[in-house]
């Protein structure tokens, strides 16, 4: 360690000021020479790398042709005495192959909102199943083994139109060594 009052007499001062400047000095010298020591070069390992890739590169990003009818739609008529009023949902596709647009008519509300479905390496297939409450529906997808993905959630209660996200699904990677 550095002596206080030795560095103080090598600056010629009496205040600690150059004690805690050397011992700056002395530290970052101490960081650039412990990164100078890294190892950058190559490392040998006693197992072979067997980095699995699932190439999920097989499905265009973008689609051919775009169907002008709904990929999947939902309808419910609305209680009303004196109109013809219902409650439907419909699923479009888009350019882009995992994006679908949501149309959503409620009364004489229509909204439109963005559905994205996470590329697990097949086609998507969207699905609208009814919900648990009157003029609800679950809008979803199926995955690989043809079960049901809920996503977003679609009601109309009191008058008021509500699209509430109620799961997330994400895709990663990952890579893996033998020992």
């Amino acid at each position: 360690m550095i002596d206080r009052d030795f560095c103080c007499v090598l600056a010629g001062r009496s205040n600690n000021s150059f004690y805690f400047y050397c011992m700056r000095i002395l530290y970052l010298f101490s960081l650039a020479l412990l990164a100078g020591c890294a190892s950058d070069g190559p490392v040998s390992e006693t197992g072979a790398d067997s980095t699995v890739v699932v190439s999920y590169d097989t499905i265009p990003e973008t689609r051919a042709h775009i169907r002008t009818e709904p990929a999947a739609s939902y309808s419910e008529p609305i209680p009303d005495e004196l109109n013809d009023w219902k409650f439907s949902v419909s699923l479009y596709e888009t350019r882009q192959t995992f994006q679908y647009t949501i149309r959503v008519q409620a009364k004489e509300v229509r909204v439109t909102d963005s559905l994205t479905i996470p590329n697990f390496g097949i086609r998507p297939t969207v699905a609208i199943r009814k919900g648990g409450e009157p003029l609800s529906c679950i809008i979803g997808f199926l995955d690989k083994k043809q079960e049901f993905k809920p996503y977003k959630r679609v009601s109309f209660q009191h008058d008021r139109l509500q699209i509430k996200t109620i799961n997330s699904y994400y895709v990663g990677s990952y890579k893996t060594k033998k020992p």
